[in-house]
């Protein structure tokens, strides 16, 4: 890898495409590890960048390969050293102007990236609702300040038309003033404020089920009454109000009765990550010959997904609700 950075060759290239040409030199196992970090819209992004390569000069390929080196190896100069040890580092190998070039935009993306730290501290929900009316370019800034997975999780909440502007416009940002940056943080902390102060964690539907759980079949009638003015939430609260782990708790006879009503391999597949103890329990409520069955299925199912195990396990947990509901099994008594 060079010392530096063949800037003229990059000049006027947009940040989008030089990420997509990254994406290319360092190959497909790679690529996909930086996609799993990365908002689906990103990946979306980058993809169509990648698709519109036809090919790539070698020249453009060592700049783009020594930016992206540089980047990296002055960052973990700051993270391990500091920056002064950084400055001297680079200058010995860069240069002077080089260098200084460098550790700016880096103090600049670190900034940048401390100024919107408050906003980790709130519901993903809560402040794409706040920030919706603020413009594209402002809510692009916004996003591109934090961590990946929370910017993913408030651009799902925005309208499509609004993410695909955002989007676009995240793609194709270029260096903001940290000025700039700063003003927006203050502003917009400012008109969280309000917001801030108001997030209390209290209440919620775990609270609810808790509650709920203790009533025993009084609770049925509330959560008849809730069905009626909001259905989603009832089926969150009973959800809460029942976990997969709560079947262990059971009554033996009650245990049978649950497994009664639930097909071997929605068994099998519920069951593959219990844990050995767990597994006893559930066959100890069984009969010999659904035992041997269960037994055969489990050993020849392989490599099972997790969102299909938490799926099995959500349909055992409806059959349990329903019997749980119908007053054919009981809760047990929690401990005091």
């Amino acid at each position: 890898m060079s010392n530096e950075v063949n800037t003229e060759v990059l000049q006027g290239m947009p940040m989008l495409e030089r990420v997509a040409h990254f994406c290319v030199l360092v190959g497909e196992e790679a690529t996909v590890k930086i996609f799993q970090n990365l908002p689906k819209e990103t990946v979306e992004a980058i993809s169509t960048a990648i698709t519109k390569i036809r090919s790539i000069d070698k020249t453009v390929s060592l700049a783009i390969l020594d930016e992206f080196y540089l980047f990296i190896k002055s960052n973990a100069y700051i993270s391990s050293g500091g920056f002064e040890y950084a400055k001297e580092i680079l200058y010995k190998s860069l240069g002077k102007a080089e260098a200084e070039a460098v550790l700016a935009k880096l103090a600049r993306m670190q900034e940048a990236q401390t100024s919107f730290a408050y906003l980790e501290n709130i519901d993903p929900k809560q402040l794409a609702d706040f920030i919706k009316d603020e413009s594209p370019q402002t809510i692009a800034v916004v996003l591109a300040h934090m961590d990946p997975s929370d910017a993913s999780e408030v651009l799902n909440q925005l309208d499509d038309s609004l993410k695909v502007k955002i989007t676009m416009q995240m793609a194709t940002i270029k260096d903001v003033s940290p000025s700039i940056v700063r003003s927006m943080s203050v502003v917009l902390e400012k008109k969280l404020e309000s917001l801030l102060a108001s997030i209390v964690t209290v209440g919620g539907v775990k609270s609810v089920a808790d509650m709920l759980n203790k009533m025993g079949p009084k609770s049925a009638d509330i959560l008849n009454n809730i069905v009626g003015i909001d259905p989603i939430l009832a089926d969150k609260i009973k959800e809460n109000m029942f976990v997969f782990e709560d079947l262990l708790s059971l009554d033996q006879n009650d245990i049978m009765k649950v497994l009664g009503n639930v097909e071997t391999e929605v068994l099998t597949v519920a069951l593959k990550n219990s844990p050995e103890e767990d597994i006893a329990i559930i066959k100890g409520s069984m009969s010999q010959r659904a035992r041997e069955r269960f037994e055969e299925e489990f050993e020849m199912l392989g490599k099972t997904k997790i969102k299909d195990i938490e799926e099995a396990q959500k349909k055992m947990l409806e059959v349990a609700m329903k019997l749980l509901e119908s007053g054919e099994i009981e809760r047990p008594e929690e401990d005091e």
